[in-house]
């Protein structure tokens, strides 16, 4: 096998053992539906400490699974959208979404959250806009 393709699939099973070991340990003592855990495992993506640059825009957006951004940059010179669209999208614990004329920064312990129909997007003439739709809503979270 190619070294660059061992290395990408090492990289790829240790962000997804990452990801179903953080929503176990999220669901200890709590009585769980096992369908519902199981669809989880399957549908969720961290980026944990993750730096990423594209030259026009960024869509970070859940489909129907769960995205979680933490300990991470996302950068798109013109543009960045973030949300999801039936799922759920987190962003936070010192993380920055950022374009060129924008950033929205949360810091440790601070989060930014979709779930269902929502999106954050960030314009290229510096503005930001907040998208809600059906069953969906944005919420800003700050530990105590």
């Amino acid at each position: 096998m190619d070294p660059l393709f061992s290395t990408l699939a090492q990289l790829s099973l240790g962000l997804a053992t990452n990801a179903v070991y953080d929503l176990l340990k999220g669901l200890t003592g709590k009585s769980v539906d096992t369908q519902n855990v199981v669809q989880e495992i399957q549908d969720r993506i961290n980026m944990y400490g993750v730096s990423m640059h594209a030259e026009s825009v960024i869509s970070a957006l859940a489909q129907s699974g769960f995205l979680v951004i933490q300990q991470s940059h996302l950068h798109g010179n013109q543009g960045l959208s973030f949300g999801s669209f039936r799922g759920k999208a987190v962003v936070g614990n010192n993380s920055s979404l950022k374009t060129n004329s924008t950033v929205i920064t949360a810091g440790s312990g601070a989060f930014l959250e979709t779930q269902g129909n929502a999106q954050v997007r960030q314009h290229v003439d510096g503005s930001i806009s907040f998208h809600v739709g059906d069953n969906g809503n944005v919420n800003f979270k700050v530990a105590k």
